[in-house]
């Protein structure tokens, strides 16, 4: 069955592909636990408190 969830970004958007990818993983859940009725996913996006002077490419 079916649940609602619910995307919420932090400090970033959540375009139409993220939140297409997300959902698509979350509903998975629904095969292991039964009872779920809605799910709140809240996406996060930090700052490095690395310098640019600190990184190392290889």
């Amino acid at each position: 069955m079916p649940f609602h969830i619910e995307i919420t970004g932090r400090n970033m958007e959540v375009t139409d592909r993220l939140d297409d990818y997300v959902t698509k993983k979350v509903s998975k859940l629904d095969r292991y636990l039964n009872d779920i009725d809605e799910a709140h996913i809240d996406l996060a996006f930090a700052k490095s408190a690395r310098s640019a002077s600190d990184r190392n490419v290889a």
